[in-house]
């Protein structure tokens, strides 16, 4: 994730600052053209210090490249993972390990030397080659990995795609804003589209990849910080750093924020309350509303202004959006309807109040659900006045207790934090018995801009602090310590006090498994109001910024992208004749390792229940990513069985390869293997923990079996499957479970299928014998 602790205070002053002063030269009515050679030369004629590669660029990136949490190491480009036993991905390296061996760290030229026309010289002084602008620390064998490839789109953590490089979710801003500075400070030698791939839709001079990441990916601290090192070093500094929307100004493309909002909004529209007096407002127009107004739809505003006594209201499955900020008049109305989005783009803050509307998932009158605001100066009590004031909590972050991590907080004396999510029960007049959804309704004024909020490591709960849908995907990518997201959505009611079931629903960049069986999948959105659990690596500080935001028209909200990439992943549930026990998800990615992926693999958050799982690492997870699909892989998967019974595995739905891939579940005690896709299968287990007990296979063949297991059996296609291998059937002998023999037939063959006489769903015994004269029992549920 970026790294922003140290700079908080920083950022937000920066943000809101006027134009610096070394700005002072520019004309920013003008864009295009105009607006970039200005800043071309800028850049180039206060390039007064000119270092060299050896020492000047080390000793540059020994001070820019500094982890504000610990001084003592740099911060590595492409880097993600402290924590696994691979040196190559690290994200952090003592600044003194420098040099060309594994475990170093060396000079990445994120604008590769072999690019430029002509090459860069990193021998000699006064070239790009050592410009410490596009500069980076970064591990040895990482920088050997990129090479010279062009930068291409993806997403996850940095890695090579096809012939191409994608930095990573968290460096893919920063390598846009080198990539721009680069292009301005050597025009002609470090042309953009010489370093990126992809179409040039927005401008032929720029690729579309950067000037997308320079708006997904804001600025950090540790790039405000860097750029004002490398200034004081060179006499220079980054302007899309500075300000990314000066790439927007430039290029054009998706809106980047604006940090000194030169955009001002030049004219005004204004809705009457019957029509628009100067046309449909947009992004470079300021919309006054001094009517009464019911959205038909979607629109944008440079800014938006409520006055008067106008009742607007953005009714559900409508999204406005606006540039700069929004203003409503103590005697005008605004109200957000359920599933509505407001999404601003400029850091900026917003006056007077707004009503936003949400509906949570049905609840009974015991059941807690986890809110988050919108807005400021909501007061806990006022949202919900009918739930007991002694029901009202807040999470306390301990890292390893999230059954148990809650303490009471006083509603009446307390509003509502941005990013903090409370537990409130549902109001004391509902239904014990009938479920119904909980009209919350947030009065305050509207959130935005970027919010910096301290995690420890492990779990932690925070809340969706914006009045618009976030992308959880987006979320994770932003925050790269958070490895899994979860749901709170008690779809098993308590009984006695206790939840029986696990009633977490977790999400991952790989895909989302619903708490049990049958309930909600989480889809990748984050609802405004919506409270949410993260598992942190580290301790670390998250970032909530407006690009989360999106215009997304669905309804799912739990009660605790703009496009679909199908995955190659599948689902499993745990059942048995009465309960769901839980779900977990599997799938192959090209970006996944057989051990464990920061934000790929998922964690359950509470494993004191029945339930099944993969294991990594020696802990139970819900969410497995694994290399790309090979049918020869195998997956081990664990059993948990708080009490003897009969349980069931069975398939919840496929995607990508598995829609035609064949799913075989083994279970390793008794040698049966099941098509999953057909039947589901079942069995019976002794109370215990079992975490080799079974295995999917995705092609069956003599090699799945040991050498004392010489008959399997299994179900595939509605037919029993009866496998010898090397030996030959003579007779099988079919008994149902009370003993009664149902068929009995001769054989002369080692592979054999059976389906016209046996009912499907029952117990049954087989009493196998082989031509050698040997005998053998086998139990299956077909």
């Amino acid at each position: 994730m970026k790294i922003k602790l140290l700079f908080t205070l920083l950022i937000c002053s920066f943000l809101q600052a006027q134009i610096p002063a070394y700005y002072s030269s520019i004309d920013f009515t003008q864009t295009g053209n105009l607006l970039k050679n200005q800043l071309s030369s800028l850049i180039t004629t206060t390039h007064t210090n000119k270092i060299s590669y050896t020492p000047g660029v080390w000793n540059a990136l020994k001070v820019s490249d500094l982890n504000p949490n610990n001084s003592n190491n740099v911060l590595l480009i492409y880097g993600y993972n402290d924590f696994n036993a691979s040196v190559i991905d690290d994200r952090n390296r003592d600044k003194n390990n420098n040099g060309g061996a594994v475990g170093d760290w060396n000079r990445e030229h994120c604008y590769a030397k072999s690019l430029g026309t002509p090459a860069l010289n990193d021998g000699g002084v006064s070239d790009a080659g050592e410009d410490a602008h596009h500069l980076r620390a970064s591990d040895v064998q990482w920088n050997g990995s990129r090479g010279n490839r062009l930068y291409a789109d993806s997403e996850g953590d940095a890695g090579t795609v096809g012939a191409f490089w994608y930095p990573g979710d968290e460096w893919k801003g920063d390598v846009a804003r080198m990539m721009m500075y680069m292009y301005l400070r050597y025009p002609t030698q470090c042309l953009a589209t010489n370093v990126g791939s992809g179409p040039t839709t927005y401008n032929a001079d720029m690729p579309d990849i950067f000037i997308e990441w320079n708006e997904e990916d804001p600025v950090s601290g540790f790039e405000i910080n860097r750029n004002n090192q490398i200034f004081a070093i060179q006499g220079n500094r980054n302007p899309f750093i500075d300000n990314p929307y000066l790439a927007t100004q430039i290029w054009g493309g998706p809106q980047a924020p604006d940090s000194w909002n030169l955009l001002s909004c030049p004219t005004t529209t204004t809705w009457n309350g019957l029509s628009w007096n100067n046309g449909t407002p947009n992004k470079t127009t300021r919309g006054t509303i001094n009517g009464n107004y019911t959205s038909t739809g979607d629109l944008e505003f440079c800014s938006l202004e409520i006055t008067g006594t106008a009742q607007v209201t953005l009714q559900s499955n409508h999204t406005f959006t606006v540039v700069r900020d929004v203003n409503v008049a103590p005697t005008a109305n605004f109200t957000v309807q359920n599933n509505a989005n407001l999404v601003q783009i400029n850091n900026i803050a917003n006056t007077g109040n707004i009503t936003v509307l949400k509906e949570s998932a049905p609840i009974i009158r015991l059941d807690y659900t986890s809110w988050s605001s919108p807005v400021s100066g909501q007061n806990l009590l006022a949202f919900s006045p009918l739930t007991q004031s002694n029901r009202f909590y807040e999470y306390v972050p301990s890292g390893n207790t999230p059954t148990t991590a809650y303490a009471s907080i006083d509603p009446t004396v307390n509003d509502f934090l941005p990013t903090k999510a409370y537990i409130i029960r549902a109001p004391n007049n509902w239904s014990s018995s009938t479920a119904s959804a909980y009209s919350g309704q947030f009065i305050g004024t509207p959130n935005n801009g970027e919010y910096y909020i301290p995690v420890v490591t492990g779990f932690n709960m925070v809340g969706n602090p914006y009045p618009a849908t976030i992308e959880a995907s987006h979320f994770i990518a932003t925050n790269r310590t958070i490895e899994t997201l979860y749901f709170w959505t008690h779809t098993v009611a308590a009984s006695g006090g206790l939840y029986p079931q696990n009633n977490f629903a977790s999400y991952t960049t790989l895909g989302g498994v619903a708490s049990a069986a049958g309930g909600q999948i989480p889809d990748g959105t984050i609802k405004p109001g919506q409270g949410f659990y993260v598992n942190s690596i580290e301790d670390e500080t998250i970032l909530f910024h407006n690009a989360l935001r999106y215009d997304v028209k669905n309804s799912q909200f739990f009660r605790d992208s703009n496009s679909i990439v199908e995955k190659d992943i599948y689902r499993l549930n745990l059942t048995d004749s009465e309960n769901s026990y839980n779900q977990i998800l599997i799938g192959h990615d090209t970006k996944a390792t057989n051990g464990f992926d920061i934000g790929i693999d998922g964690k359950i958050f509470d494993t004191s229940k029945s339930m099944i799982y993969t294991v990594i690492d020696e802990v139970e997870h819900a969410i497995n990513g694994l290399p790309e699909f090979n049918e020869n892989q195998k997956v081990a998967l664990g059993f948990k069985a708080l009490q003897s019974g009969n349980y069931s595995i069975s398939l919840e739905n496929t995607e990508g390869v598995f829609n035609t891939q064949t799913i075989y579940l083994k279970d390793n005690f008794n040698g049966n293997i099941t098509d999953i896709k057909e039947n589901p299968y079942s069995f019976h287990s002794e109370e215990g923990i079992y975490n080799s007990r079974f295995e999917v296979l995705y092609k069956v063949n003599t090699n799945d079996y040991s050498l004392n297991n010489d008959v399997v059996v299994y179900s595939s296609n509605n037919q029993l499957v009866i496998n010898a291998f090397e030996n030959k059937i003579d007779r099988v002998t079919i008994y149902d479970i009370t003993g009664k023999k149902i068929a009995e037939r001769d054989f002369n063959s080692s592979l054999i299928t059976l389906n016209s006489f046996i009912k499907q769903n029952q117990a049954l015994l087989l009493l196998i014998k082989l031509e050698n004269g040997n005998e053998v029992t086998k139990k299956i549920i077909f």
